[in-house]
């Protein structure tokens, strides 16, 4: 496991509780607001609680099996690819609108002449760092979520052990 994985793994709890019982103090936490997005079906080994990021939420997946709380964060699908698309999607009207802004401008002209047109750097400055944004939001995105499913982790614990 590499460092990073380290320190992004959640820790299990141990428990002498049954399922049953887990999974009713979860709910009791729950229906006192103490623990956000919580689902559960009945008679399932598992449940689901909200672990609030930014800019994206992860789930936190609560998995019972022999007397251990699994606990897993997993990145919602949804608004990163929202966010992807709109970062796509926005560089491309936003040419015509600089280049028509620009050469509003007598100046752009003179110094742009015939040799360079708005496009070459306009789409290097614009799609270079796409990747570098999208990095660097899923990784702020799972740092904070991991601080409050810590935060959460806590709350099961005080509840189930």
């Amino acid at each position: 496991m590499s460092a990073e994985e380290q320190r992004m793994s959640l820790p299990s709890i141990q428990t002498g509780k049954e399922a049953d019982a887990v999974f009713e103090s979860l709910l009791k936490l729950s229906k006192q607001g103490k623990l956000a997005g919580y689902a559960h079906e009945s008679g399932a080994k598992h449940a689901v609680v909200d672990a609030h990021g930014n800019p994206f939420d992860s789930d936190l997946v609560i998995e019972y099996a022999d007397g251990e709380i699994r606990l897993n964060l997993m990145v919602r699908k949804k608004m990163p690819a929202i966010f992807m698309a709109l970062l796509l999607i926005t560089v491309w009207p936003g040419l015509p609108l600089t280049d028509s802004f620009l050469y509003s401008f007598g100046w752009y002209e003179r110094l742009m002449g015939e040799s360079i047109q708005t496009w070459m750097w306009y789409l290097p400055l614009t799609i270079l760092p796409i990747p570098f944004v999208w990095k660097s939001s899923i990784k702020k995105s799972r740092v904070s979520a991991r601080e409050h499913a810590m935060e959460t982790v806590e709350k099961i614990k005080a509840v189930t052990t």
